[in-house]
């Protein structure tokens, strides 16, 4: 299986499973592949055929889109270095959960989560850790005791009851005594680790036109963070606004082409889009994307008439 059929096998699943998709935009340098959504349920997607070939950089950036879009970053994979990926089993790269074509079939067609996730050691699982520790008692089972049946120390058992990942093995071993259900199912979408990734001094990301435009937006009272690896340049934000912000070209097929990309991700996330011009053009919209020009950007004094612009742009008024 090559990139371009597995990055459709993903579609597959997803669509079938009812999420809308974005389109492909063949881009390189694009931190993602998909992003897709379902009600509530928003995931920034990278696929890629060998997990160990993920880049930090990517990782950075979708972990922000996750965290600006409130979404959920996800890698799928065939294999992690020279093993194939385990189904019902999920891994890591760069902080971000890694699951197999066949665990996200499980998921989202089956209806079955998994239940393992693999760290340096082995593989483990979550446990009801109030149930180990209720069962233990109830039958007047000591911690010596316990540590014996699943073959850890008498502090590992306590660490459980902690809440503390299992050994699968012994997991295993301690439901066989106990006649208890201990694995608790795991959710990739659930992602505990801090997301956002942090930019000091987001307006150094950028150069010449695009320092200005942003810088303006800055000064309106939005928050600007920096995108370079998506198809638009940031996302800008304040309390009731997100907007996923690009810098159009002087080429008109480029331009379109970005609009149209950027228009059908604002579709995807329900979010508002805007891409801001060089210079005027002649049409306000593309495919439902406002364009404003920076000259028209700095006449504006406050986010109220940005938006007023922005809602005028979009019917493709003046």
């Amino acid at each position: 299986m090559n990139q371009n059929q597995l990055i459709e096998e993903v579609r597959g699943i997803l669509a079938k499973a009812g999420f809308y998709l974005s389109e492909r935009h063949y881009e390189r340098g694009i931190s993602f592949d998909l992003i897709a959504r379902r009600d509530d349920h928003l995931l920034i997607i990278g696929i890629l055929l060998n997990a160990d070939s993920s880049r930090i950089e990517n990782a950075k950036e979708m972990k922000i889109l996750a965290d600006v879009l409130d979404g959920s970053p996800m890698l799928i994979a065939l294999s992690g270095g020279r093993r194939p990926l385990q189904r019902g089993v999920v891994y890591s790269r760069k902080g971000i959960p890694l699951i197999s074509l066949d665990t996200l079939n499980d998921m989202f067609i089956e209806g079955v989560p998994p239940y393992v996730f693999s760290a340096p050691g082995g593989f483990y699982v979550s446990i009801d850790s109030d149930l180990l520790r209720e069962a233990r008692k109830e039958r007047q089972i000591s911690l010596r005791k316990m540590a014996e049946i699943a073959g850890v120390s008498r502090k590992a058992i306590q660490k459980y009851e902690e809440g503390m990942g299992v050994d699968l093995e012994v997991a295993m071993r301690m439901e066989e005594y106990l006649g208890k259900d201990l694995i608790l199912p795991l959710d990739p979408l659930d992602h505990d680790e801090e997301l956002k990734g942090t930019v000091m001094n987001p307006l150094e990301e950028f150069t010449g036109v695009q320092k200005i435009i942003f810088k303006s937006l800055v000064s309106m009272g939005y928050e600007v963070v920096p995108t370079r690896r998506s198809p638009f340049e940031a996302i800008t934000s304040d309390e009731s606004t997100i907007l996923l912000s690009g810098v159009g070209s002087h080429s008109e097929r480029k331009l379109k082409k970005k609009a149209r990309v950027v228009s059908n991700l604002s579709h995807i996330t329900e979010k508002d889009s805007v891409i801001f011009m060089k210079s005027r053009r002649t049409h306000y919209n593309i495919e439902g994307t406002p364009l404003i020009d920076r000259r028209e950007l700095e006449y504006l004094t406050s986010r109220d008439d940005m938006i007023d612009l922005l809602r005028e742009r979009k019917s493709g008024g003046v």
